[in-house]
């Protein structure tokens, strides 16, 4: 509950959605396609509050995208401020970082960003010290997928998502 989709570039509708196949945890998973044409969808989560310092986030994610010019960020709003690559608002990654820097070319909406690109081969597991910023804050996750306006891939899944230390 509370989870939203939204639009940027190039989409004209969220396809982020629940499937059944293959999840990590049954019974379902979040599934975005990676089409062949520009997309800039994003999946947020609700608002909620980092009580502490030294939270930490972690997913299990699966994808299969044209390697190098379709993938998926992660983004943080502390504060209701704008969102921001993970990294760039502080955090870090303790396991399953990204893997990939996005082409410039082929207008995806996260040109040059580092992202998760290519085949995973089966999902793996990402962890990431939540920003010091975001202690005692609210705050909103986003994992966001770009693609280009060429080859097409599976896909980007998301599931089995914690945050463990300080948060209400």
């Amino acid at each position: 509950a509370g989870w939203t989709g939204t639009v940027g570039a190039g989409a004209s509708a969220n396809n982020w959605r629940t499937v059944t196949t293959p999840p990590d945890t049954a019974p379902i998973t979040a599934f975005v396609p990676d089409p062949s044409t520009v997309h800039d969808v994003r999946l947020d989560t609700p608002v909620f509050t980092v009580l502490g310092s030294g939270a930490q986030l972690s997913f299990r994610n699966n994808y299969n995208t044209e390697p190098g010019f379709d993938g998926g960020v992660l983004e943080i709003s502390i504060n209701a401020g704008a969102f921001t690559d993970i990294l760039a608002a502080g955090g870090s990654f303790v396991s399953g970082g990204y893997n990939r820097t996005l082409s410039t070319g082929f207008s995806n909406p996260l040109p040059g960003r580092q992202a998760w690109s290519a085949n995973s081969n089966g999902y793996i597991t990402t962890g990431a010290n939540l920003p010091a910023a975001a202690a005692g804050q609210n705050i909103q996750l986003r994992w966001r997928f770009g693609a280009d306006n060429s080859v097409s891939g599976t896909g980007w899944r998301v599931d089995t998502i914690s945050v463990s230390s300080g948060f209400i």
